[in-house]
């Protein structure tokens, strides 16, 4: 009797978290269209930024809380990146599938990326990126890739 009594009690609380996420929107599409057209332009002023090399434009448009994951199995937060970046000098990036789902002030960008070096296919990955903004600008503060299995085969 014991046992039913503790699961009734433990259950409300569980009824009740469900009920309330049930009607809680989980994406907030709120954000003014000018917004999301500046993290378009935030975005490909990171991709220009990697692409030249530039570390400076580089940590202009990351949060200093940046994470990188990527699909070779290596982690870097921002300061081994701007030394990194350097290497990513002349390579291109090509995105596609494209999605993205606003949460408050944080947007999680996701999709395929086609990297290329010297104009042949170097890489290609699912990835997720994460844009907050914060300080009245759009932050990069994320990045996950994953090598596609079509990428795989082709090697």
């Amino acid at each position: 009797m014991l046992k039913l009594y503790n699961m009734k009690k433990l259950s409300f609380p569980l009824l009740l978290f469900f009920l309330i996420s049930i009607n809680s929107p989980g994406q907030d599409k709120h954000l003014p269209a000018k917004l999301l057209k500046q993290l378009d332009i935030a975005e490909k002023d990171m991709v220009t930024a990697i692409s030249n090399g530039d570390s400076a434009a580089f940590k202009r448009i990351a949060g200093n809380d940046y994470l990188d994951i990527n699909a070779n199995g290596t982690k870097m937060t921002l300061e081994p990146m701007l030394l990194d970046l350097h290497n990513f000098k002349g390579s291109s990036v090509n995105f596609s599938e494209q999605s993205q789902r606003v949460y408050g002030n944080f947007v999680l960008k996701t999709g395929r990326a086609k990297f290329y070096f010297g104009g042949q296919l170097t890489g290609e990955v699912f990835y997720t990126q994460g844009w907050v903004y914060r300080d009245k600008k759009w932050q990069f503060v994320h990045w996950q890739g994953t090598i596609t299995n079509d990428f795989l085969q082709k090697k």
